[in-house]
């Protein structure tokens, strides 16, 4: 293959080892090399001579009408670029927290770990520890057990309830995940809370509403808002999903976005600008958080200790969904129709 490829041996495993050391058009002539040879590496032997796989395990939540898949992808892009493989539990958010899913990466011989969130059991932090293994806890911004890579929930909340204080909304309703046993959804509302107690606005018990998130579980959600009558004039949703599905309930019910009602939401998911009217959505760092991730284990795996990661940016992007606060009584204007039939619930998800 080095003859092939015009280059030394050395060259050649750096290539398929160590990507990053070599340029990348000697990195294409050794794998073009590879490919016309059909070269395949053994993993086996190269684990045992190098004493680590190259495979970082990570474990995130069933994914459902979530972001998380772009967090992944940003993870897996970050490893890739270092020769290193994402090996991806996925399991059901009830299971997600169980050490036997632990134990089953280590058993393949991950070389380090990426976890969802910082609330993880103590048995967790004790596996990793015992086998000194390097992992990070991506979308948490502290914890006293290990790094974090995320971004300020208080800050992404302050970004769109400055807005929509600033077009005179002053009592205003939630659709959410559920808090209870949602380490993202409960941070997300406290950031709320927080920043309507500080423009001196309320949130309207009224018009709260927690749910699974989802497209479906957000026009519900609009709806029992709606039936209830609220005196609210701006929805915030937790997730572009949900207020998808409240923006389709509210069409529905004949009710006008924004002139009648705003809705305004987190994370600006692709869609999220061709929702009809466009979605106003707080921009998550979702791709980033992925990405950091990967570049702070492989540091810590090349023996390197990496800075303390610092807080992700969030921005607010400003659509047509939201705008001057009208007459709170107007969101009850038009009566919906009788609920049609609708989907049986799914599960409950741990999604974001």
């Amino acid at each position: 293959m080095a003859n092939l490829a015009g280059v030394s041996t050395g060259t050649v495993s750096r290539a398929l080892s160590r990507p990053g050391m070599i340029s990348d058009a000697t990195r294409m002539r050794v794998l073009a090399a590879a490919d016309r040879l059909g070269y395949v590496a053994n993993g086996s032997a190269r684990a045992l001579a190098l004493r680590r796989t190259l495979t970082v395990g990570a474990i995130v939540p069933r994914y459902g009408s979530s972001s998380f898949p772009t967090m992944v992808q940003g993870l897996e892009s970050a490893l890739a670029a270092e020769g290193y493989t994402l090996l991806l539990s996925a399991p059901a958010h009830e299971a997600a927290r169980e050490p036997a899913i632990l134990r089953t990466l280590l058993e393949r011989g991950v070389d380090a770990v990426a976890l969802l969130g910082a609330e993880q059991p103590p048995q967790t932090f004790a596996i990793l520890s015992a086998h000194r293994i390097p992992f990070v806890m991506m979308w948490a911004l502290h914890s006293r057990d290990g790094d974090c890579i995320g971004f300020d929930e208080s800050a992404a909340a302050a970004c769109v309830i400055d807005h929509l204080s600033s077009l005179g909304h002053r009592s205003i309703g939630f659709i959410g995940g559920h808090t209870a046993d949602n380490e993202r959804a409960r941070n997300r509302y406290r950031g709320i809370v927080e920043a309507v107690a500080r423009r001196g606005m309320s949130l309207c018990k009224g018009a709260s509403v927690e749910t699974d998130y989802g497209f479906r579980q957000g026009f519900e959600a609009m709806q029992q808002i709606l039936r209830a009558g609220a005196p609210v004039s701006a929805i915030l949703c937790g997730n572009d999903y949900l207020a998808a599905g409240a923006l389709s309930a509210l069409d529905r019910a004949r009710i006008e976005v924004p002139r009648q009602l705003s809705i305004a939401s987190f994370n600006d998911n692709e869609f999220a600008a061709y929702l009809h009217p466009p979605l106003t959505t707080v921009r998550l760092p979702i791709s980033g958080i992925g990405q950091q991730a990967g570049r702070h284990l492989i540091a810590r795996l090349r023996g390197r200790q990496p800075p303390a990661p610092a807080p992700l940016p969030v921005t607010l992007i400003v659509r047509e969904s939201t705008g001057l606060a009208a007459g709170p009584a107007s969101a009850r204007t038009s009566t919906p129709p009788a609920r049609r039939g609708a989907p049986k619930r799914g599960s409950r998800n741990a999604d974001a």
